[in-house]
């Protein structure tokens, strides 16, 4: 039998007042999948009527585990003594409006660890050869590339900084807020950029890390040789990300080139099949096959085409080489 419950059940439970049987239907509800989304929606209801505690949630996260991991494994066991611990929930000293928070503190902590990330951030994912726009709740806009993923606060944006997590390619268009409320676009450990309103395009993939800037002004946050540095960049700019964890400005040779996938066109400016058969694999998930010699050849030109077939096509036509299926995720190319 499927468990239900109350949204003002569930509101006991964050804030410690529930009896042992209130605990256990909630915790068995929160357990069932089908749930998930009407439970994201009343914690963030609970957040926003009680928003005594907004946490560092990395850190905080951090912190249960170590406690689950050493020393809760101090702790002797002993025997249970069941007419005890049953009162335990209703000793007076739990009401404490303080002690309330911190029970729903661990209880929050607790239920992040068995789902991890997904209790925090909402997560949004293209799949090969797809795009989407993303309206976050700021009114900035985020025009997401295929094969990318985008991790976006559930609770929304608290505090000094808007920050969202990027595994792939995107561009924003950040809106400024009243409170100068500064955005971070988090890529790995070592990488960040940070600005207030502007628009720019994110590259981060294995094969590269780059940041194009159109409008405005930001600052890219990164680390090298166990040093924190930053530099800012102004509109026209390319920031590359070197092998060694450097970060080298460039000039765009065509700003529009970064963003021109949204448009379904590919801007090649003396680009090397290399390059074209590393997007490819990233975008769509097809390995490219082909001699060092063909790899080496450069291709220039701005080209729309509404699917990776397309684009292959062109590449065959301009370049007059022969592309050809060899499995469902690889092609070959050579020549005539």
């Amino acid at each position: 039998m499927k468990t239900t419950i109350s949204k003002y059940i569930f509101f006991d439970y964050l804030s410690g007042r529930s009896n042992p049987l209130e605990r256990k239907l909630v915790e068995e509800w929160i357990r069932n999948s089908e749930n998930l989304e009407c439970y994201y929606g009343w914690l963030m209801e609970w957040e926003t009527r009680y928003p005594q505690f907004i946490p560092d949630q990395q850190q905080a996260l951090e912190r249960l585990q170590y406690r689950v991991t050493h020393e809760m494994d101090a702790v002797p066991l002993e025997e249970e003594e069941p007419e005890e611990s049953s009162n335990f929930w209703q000793w007076p000293f739990l009401y404490h409006p303080f002690l309330g928070v911190a029970v729903a503190l661990v209880l929050v902590l607790g239920i992040g660890v068995w789902f991890g990330d997904s209790l925090w951030y909402k997560d949004y994912r293209t799949g090969y050869g797809q795009t989407t726009n993303i309206y976050l709740e700021d009114g900035s806009r985020v025009s997401l590339n295929a094969n990318s993923s985008l991790k976006v606060p559930r609770i929304g944006f608290y505090g000094k900084v808007r920050k969202v997590l990027l595994e792939g390619e995107a561009e924003f268009a950040v809106s400024h807020t009243l409170d100068h409320q500064q955005f971070v676009v988090q890529t790995s450990d070592t990488f960040q950029v940070q600005v207030l309103g502007t628009e720019f395009s994110v590259l981060a993939r294995p094969r590269a890390t780059e940041v194009a800037l159109k409008s405005g002004s930001v600052r890219i946050a990164y680390t090298e040789k166990a040093k924190n540095k930053g530099v800012t960049m102004k509109p026209g700019d390319l920031a590359k990300l070197n092998p060694h964890g450097g970060v080298q400005i460039l000039k765009q040779p065509d700003p529009d080139a970064f963003g021109a996938w949204k448009e379904q066109r590919y801007v090649f400016n003396a680009t090397s099949v290399r390059e074209v058969s590393q997007m490819i694999r990233d975008n769509y998930g097809l390995t490219v096959v082909a001699r060092k010699d063909i790899l080496d050849r450069k291709i220039t030109g701005n080209f729309k085409t509404k699917d990776v077939d397309e684009l292959l096509k062109t590449i065959s036509e301009v370049l007059n080489l022969r592309v050809e299926p060899v499995k469902d995720d690889t092609i070959q190319i050579s020549n005539f």
